[in-house]
């Protein structure tokens, strides 16, 4: 049962990783944010997705080659995310000095399971066949997922679902403030998400199409030159 407690394995990781470093730090401004010690970005900016996986809990995983490739840290397959928030509770105020600091644990999804498929493919010289894959997503699973019960009973499958209910980390707090500006209340983080992707690469009005790839590069380049 213990298993199925995600925040106390949260705590427990935190505590065991308080003295490490995290795997990157985000700075939140009133206007903007930064990541590491890199430059500025809106809220609105598209690479603000990586805002969204933060208050979703889960790695980035359009971001995996950039931390593969920088050799960002993980603990126990999963990234610790430190928030040093320098907003004011109120707007008239001035910026705080001294931010309010938390670090919030993301964890693996099924999209990271077949992007880290993917790569160790890639870099296996691109052999594996589709049974290979299929060998490695099981082994992978197998070391990854919480027991399986063969014998299920209602009453207990009731009280997994309400453990993990009332212990799934909620959203951070200092990500809160700016939910409105990241994303509109009404819609899900999810559709939000994919409008901001599927919109990045559309030409506007009177204007050339042209990608914009440098976003990526300069993401990348933060992440290869800076520490956390």
């Amino acid at each position: 049962m213990a298993g199925y407690n995600r925040t106390r394995y949260v705590e427990q990781l935190l505590e065991k990783t308080e003295d490490a470093l995290p795997s990157f730090t985000v700075h939140l401004h009133a206007e903007y944010w930064i990541l590491n010690h890199g430059s500025k970005f809106l809220y609105h900016n598209p690479i603000a997705s990586l805002l969204d996986d933060i208050r979703a809990h889960r790695i980035p995983v359009d971001f995996l080659e950039f931390f593969d490739s920088a050799r960002v840290p993980f603990y126990e397959g999963c990234m610790i995310v430190e928030l040093l928030d320098y907003r004011p509770q109120r707007s008239s105020e001035p910026a705080l000095k001294n931010p309010s600091k938390t670090r919030v644990v993301l964890h693996p999804s099924p999209e990271t399971l077949w992007a880290d498929i993917c790569s160790l493919n890639q870099h296996t010289g691109g052999k594996w066949t589709d049974m290979d894959a299929l060998e490695v997503e099981s082994k992978l699973l197998l070391a990854t997922s919480q027991p399986l019960c063969l014998d299920p009973d209602p009453h207990l499958t009731r009280v997994v679902n309400n453990v993990l209910r009332v212990s799934t980390p909620s959203m951070p707090l200092s990500l809160k403030r700016k939910a409105s500006a990241m994303e509109p209340e009404e819609d899900g983080p999810e559709k939000a998400r994919r409008e901001r992707l599927l919109g990045f690469m559309a030409p506007r009005d009177n204007r050339a199409h042209a990608p914009r790839y440098y976003c990526f590069l300069y993401f990348s380049m933060i992440f290869t030159c800076s520490k956390p």
